[in-house]
């Protein structure tokens, strides 16, 4: 059979001949994009694959796969080809190479046309590694959800879930890690299977750490069970306490999830208080009953504040208000429609520094080389943050890079401004009303872990956001408990 008559690559207008390696390159259109998809998904059934448009930063339509290795990628592609050579392995350019900041590109070669893989998973290891996703090690995904377990089932049941993991080696360390929590996290991996899991401790901590936490603080007759509905908050309840996992220091909560908190906080506010209406009028924005997306509640929250950098960017456009992000967009797409980025962030630079705050918020990372400074070294490496981001849309890239500034000026408002005392106690006076205790788990280096809880009632929480500045809206601005 022929390769066009599985996948079509020849109905979509792709050269006939392979490219000249001094051509530009041609990149697989969506109807080729589907048919590669077609091929993979039936030699690689229990992996995943989604077509993914060029959009934003993203300059190329391309595929998104997990639950793969490289080697298995690359096997797989040496059966799609229309000549029976396979697939040429092809190395990416800086076009491809801004598909992923933190994932590696695959790039192939079929009658000529590149088409362009990413692997969206933490890697470890060798090409046979399979990698791990977010979420993946989740009880949810394990199949644990909405069921209750006595310690023995616990461990029993999580022990059998394992056999959804793909990568040997790692099913074989998250077996042993089951038998360390089993003994009150006393125990180490053996060093191999430790060194596998290394690039993926931390998301192992975060995700399987849901499932380990409670292991090792359960008795033999305690009850455990993973809510399956919406249980802000709250991970895994046992009889004596309901428990909030965390594993990584710093890693911040989505305000989304404690809504209810939010109203009863408000609620006790007194009329006459205007001082704390105002100052919880900035967090209300976040709350998941305003509307809108994550970036316009960061625009609104910053407009509540009046923060410099807001102000400055008032100035900067002449306007009144900025009512949106929308609405942002549209400034720049104005304001910028002629500027290339030096000379954007030339224009733009007042209002990073407009808050005083000893450096610039919201600078790019290549901003420093691309404003000419003194001394600043070239990108080491094409990113899709930045030049690219900005290029790709000088409305959108720009807008992007100012929501980002927004969002960062209001962290340190929060975090450094004048108000700051108050805006910690009173996310405090928020969070701590929660009915749980926060549990930390820790897995060192060796596989031996420890999990430390402490009520929330006896904790302090500030304010958090981070993203990256090409993608603003990626965390909504959030809380985060303080050591």
């Amino acid at each position: 059979m022929k390769y066009n008559e599985v996948n079509h690559l020849s109905e979509a207008p792709a050269a006939k001949t392979a490219i000249a390696p001094s051509a530009p390159k041609q990149y697989a259109n969506k109807l080729q994009l589907d048919a590669v998809i077609k091929r993979l998904q039936s030699l690689l059934p229990e992996g995943s694959f989604k077509y993914e448009r060029a959009d934003g930063t993203k300059p190329i339509p391309h595929i998104r796969a997990q639950k793969i290795s490289n080697a298995e990628l690359k096997t797989a592609m040496s059966k799609i080809s229309p000549t029976g050579k396979g697939a040429e392995v092809d190395f990416p350019d800086k076009t491809q190479e801004r598909l992923s900041g933190k994932f590696p590109v695959q790039s192939f070669l079929i009658d000529g046309v590149a088409v362009s893989i990413v692997i969206g998973s933490v890697k470890m290891g060798s090409e046979d590694s399979i990698g791990v996703n977010r979420k993946e090690l989740s009880p949810t995904n394990l199949g644990l959800a909405g069921q209750e377990f006595s310690r023995k089932e616990l461990i029993a049941s999580t022990k059998a879930s394992l056999s959804k993991v793909r990568d040997e080696q790692l099913r074989a360390a998250l077996d042993i890690l089951v038998d360390i929590a089993a003994n009150r996290g006393k125990g180490t991996l053996p060093p191999e299977l430790a060194a596998h899991i290394a690039p993926v401790v931390g998301v192992i901590a975060q995700d399987f750490g849901e499932i380990l936490a409670p292991i090792i603080l359960m008795d033999d007759n305690d009850i455990a069970d993973f809510p399956a509905g919406n249980y802000p908050l709250v991970d895994v309840r046992l009889k004596t306490m309901n428990i909030s996992v965390k594993a990584l220091s710093g890693s911040g909560t989505s305000f989304s999830t404690i809504q209810h908190l939010m109203d009863q906080y408000e609620a006790n506010i007194g009329p006459k208080d205007v001082k704390k209406k105002k100052l919880y009028s900035v967090l209300k924005e976040f709350h998941p009953t305003t509307g809108g997306t994550n970036v316009d509640k960061i625009v609104r929250a910053t407009a509540k504040s009046g923060i410099p950098e807001y102000i400055s960017l008032l100035n900067l456009f002449n306007v009144d208000k900025i009512m949106d992000y929308k609405h942002l967009e549209s400034l720049c797409a104005t304001k910028f429609a002629k500027s290339d980025y030096s000379q954007f962030l030339k224009t733009v630079y007042p209002s990073m520094i407009a808050g005083a705050w000893g450096m610039p918020v919201g600078l790019p990372a290549d901003g420093n080389y691309y404003m000419g400074a003194k001394g600043a070294n070239p990108p080491k490496k094409e990113k899709a943050a930045g030049k690219n981001s900005y290029d790709v849309n000088h409305g959108k890239g720009s807008a992007n890079i100012l929501t980002y500034v927004l969002g960062t000026g209001l962290l340190n408002y929060i975090r450094k401004g004048k108000q700051a005392v108050q805006y910690s106690t009173m996310m405090t006076d928020i969070v701590k009303e929660a009915d749980a205790v926060l549990g930390h788990i820790t897995i060192n280096r060796d596989g031996s872990m420890e999990v430390v809880t402490k009520p929330f009632s006896e904790l302090t929480f500030d304010f958090q956001y981070h993203a990256p500045s090409h993608i603003p809206g990626n965390n909504l601005p959030g809380f985060i408990y303080i050591p």
